[in-house]
């Protein structure tokens, strides 16, 4: 039998608009069958524990079409980017991990992260599970 094919996001930016793109990427796999891992450090991990995805947090550099596009991403979409996802994550193929180490950098506490992601692991494991990804990405 041949393997499902992975998708692999390293997460790293905590600004909304590329935190948008690694929840939809990584849903858009999911539901494609694809076995798809988001593992998550520095900002885009403290987002994601805090559970703070704000709209309006786009990248200082976007100025005022930042605002604009944070509109029109707002009526366009919704529903919020944690809803989207762990919709997606009851299929099973999508699984979200935390890095040990950048859990300890970011000063999160440990029982927090572990309610909102499926496990915290070090970067061995992580990079175990990427091996053979047909995509990885660094966002």
């Amino acid at each position: 039998m041949k393997d499902k094919k992975k998708f692999v996001i390293f997460a790293h930016s905590g600004t909304y608009d590329k935190l948008y793109q690694i929840i939809t990427l990584a849903i858009t796999a999911a539901s494609m069958g694809r076995d798809t891992y988001i593992f998550l450090f520095f900002w885009a991990l403290k987002k994601f524990a805090t559970e703070d995805f704000d709209v309006t947090k786009l990248s200082a550099e976007f100025g005022e079409e930042g605002k604009r596009l944070a509109e029109r991403m707002q009526k366009i979409n919704p529903i919020s980017l944690p809803e989207i996802l762990n919709e997606v994550r009851k299929m099973g193929n999508l699984k979200v991990y935390a890095c040990t180490a950048a859990v300890k950098l970011m000063e999160l506490e440990e029982s927090v992260v572990k309610s909102r992601v499926d496990d915290i692991l070090g970067m061995t494991t992580l990079l175990e599970i990427a091996e053979g990804a047909e995509t990885q990405l660094f966002i």
